[in-house]
């Protein structure tokens, strides 16, 4: 392992965390200079199969426009979901909002744990591709909840799901590497990613208060946050290792959500008055509950209806909706969410189109930043350049029987960069499966480590970050969001490291193996 040469790969993702984190700027300031260093290392250094300049002018000309085009289509769903709040906000829904939630259960902590972690499972499981944050966020701040704690939670919440993405495609086509060799199956890369989750879902609801409210937030609290756990963590190994990946993440969050709606209903909780929500005094309500939260019941309807209802009716259905990249179907749903619970809450034509114009030049600024942060992706995973492979080669050398746990450290660091755990899957499969063979371990449980940490991952992607504060009017404050989440996703690193290597070397080295 080459050192130098490791940390120049490395490089442009320090430019981004540095920018961001050490100098406190803002990631639309910082994605354009990594980009012009990323371009100067393709060129120059990492110009691995010596390309003549023309020739490499030719890739990278393409990696740029791909960068512009997914972009354009992530910034199309950040302008969705904030389309949603600003109409909340400017009918005055947002109040009525909170009421709604307040209905189920007064206590702060609760709405946090119900809309921060169990919603954001659910809806990666409905549709995946950054709606989770994109929804939950907004959510969030609408019920009164401080904007970066709102965009952390929703980033956290989404941290375990992703292993199983939309219906399971993370794990389904992420794992077929494994499968195409005949060394696992879909069951198995499923049960054995859900046996680290697991944990993982039975701690982030006690980090979750804990980083909203501080130490005094337990108070009254510990008993619902442990059954809030331990009936999520359940849910989630049950569904991966009985039921399937297809149904595992919308399953494990739609039954979580009424296991703590039956909870708050059958036992009073003794909220302390400064965690309950308030309904102002002698205010009624403009709207009723469901008028209210009509746009978000729409999404809850509409994306799983679409994703699971379009392959099983029209033929070829799921080609269909991936023409223009799986993310434009889910675009199209919240665009659709957001007009219907616009017209919903009596938003004439004249004043939606005037809150979308509004909205549309807060985010503009969002698709330089996306582009940019996507073109280094592009780039460092190029085989032009290498750098990708490399970073992940020198970890995975550099590991011996720690493999497993580097393995978690290769997929975070893919989704990372690729702000995506299917992509990172896609790229490092082959990777576990060689090392593996050459160490004599497990490929299941090494690329179970893998998948996990291609999921936790997303938590401090910049990508995802940038995309979350868009929603929720925080473009700039992005170090902010990134300050709050790093501790925390080394915390659920660290754990999810150490199941992968007591897994691989002392649980399960046989797990899935025929005898």
């Amino acid at each position: 392992m080459e050192v130098m040469k490791f940390i120049i790969a490395l490089s442009p993702l320090l430019v981004v965390l540095v920018g961001i984190l050490g100098f406190k700027k803002s990631a639309m300031k910082v994605a354009p200079l990594a980009l012009l260093w990323t371009l100067v290392l393709a060129f120059t250094y990492f110009n691995i199969k010596g390309l003549a300049f023309n020739a490499n002018v030719d890739i990278i000309d393409a990696l740029l426009w791909k960068g512009i085009k997914e972009g354009m289509k992530i910034v199309l769903m950040v302008f969705g979901a904030f389309v949603i709040l600003n109409t909340l906000r400017r009918t005055g829904a947002m109040e009525d909002v909170k009421n709604t939630i307040a209905k189920i259960s007064d206590d702060r902590r609760v709405q946090l744990i119900i809309i921060g972690m169990m919603l954001p499972i659910f809806l990666e499981g409905a549709a995946g591709a950054g709606a989770p944050a994109a929804i939950a966020a907004p959510f969030l701040v609408a019920l009164g909840f401080d904007p970066i704690t709102a965009i952390t939670a929703a980033l956290l919440g989404d941290a375990t799901p992703c292993s199983w993405g939309g219906a399971g495609l993370t794990t389904i086509f992420g794992g077929s590497a494994l499968v195409e060799a005949g060394l696992s199956t879909v069951a198995l890369n499923s049960a054995m990613v859900g046996r680290i989750h697991m944990f993982g879902v039975l701690i982030i609801p006690f980090i979750m208060v804990a980083m909203a409210f501080g130490r005094k937030g337990f108070r009254n609290i510990l008993p619902y946050l442990t059954y809030a756990g331990i009936t999520t963590c359940i849910t989630m190994f049950v569904l991966s290792n009985y039921v399937g990946a297809e149904v595992t993440s919308m399953g494990t969050g739609l039954i979580s959500m009424l296991f703590s709606v039956l909870y708050v209903k059958i036992f009073k909780l003794k909220t302390p008055d400064e965690f309950r929500h308030h309904f102002p005094s002698g205010m009624r309500q403009k709207y009723s509950s469901l008028r209210a939260v009509s746009p978000y019941l729409y999404m809850l309807v509409l994306l799983p209806a679409v994703r699971y209802g379009v392959p099983a009716f029209v033929e070829n259905g799921f080609a269909l909706m991936c023409t223009f990249g799986y993310i434009v179907w889910v675009d199209v749903v919240i665009l659709l969410c957001g007009f219907l619970g616009a017209r919903t809450l009596g938003v004439n034509l004249e004043e939606y189109w005037k809150t979308c114009g509004e909205t549309l030049k807060g985010v503009m600024p969002v698709l330089v930043t996306m582009g940019s942060l996507l073109v280094v992706a592009y780039i460092m995973q190029s085989s032009s350049t290498g750098m990708m492979n490399l970073l992940a080669s020198d970890i995975a050398s550099a590991a011996g029987r720690l493999y497993p746990a580097a393995a978690v450290l290769i997929g975070s660091s893919g989704s990372f960069v690729t702000g995506t755990g299917l992509g990172s899957n896609i790229m490092f499969a082959n990777l576990h499966i060689d090392a593996a063979a050459s160490l004599g371990m497990n490929p299941i449980t090494v690329f179970a480590g893998q998948n996990a940490g291609g999921s936790l991952g997303n938590l401090v992607c910049p990508n995802n970050v940038v995309a979350a504060c868009a929603t929720v009017g925080q473009t700039n404050n992005e170090y902010k969001v990134m300050k709050k989440s790093l501790p925390v996703f080394l915390v659920i690193l660290l754990l999810y490291m150490t199941l992968a290597t007591l897994y691989t070397l002392v649980l399960f080295p046989n797990f899935g193996q025929a005898s």
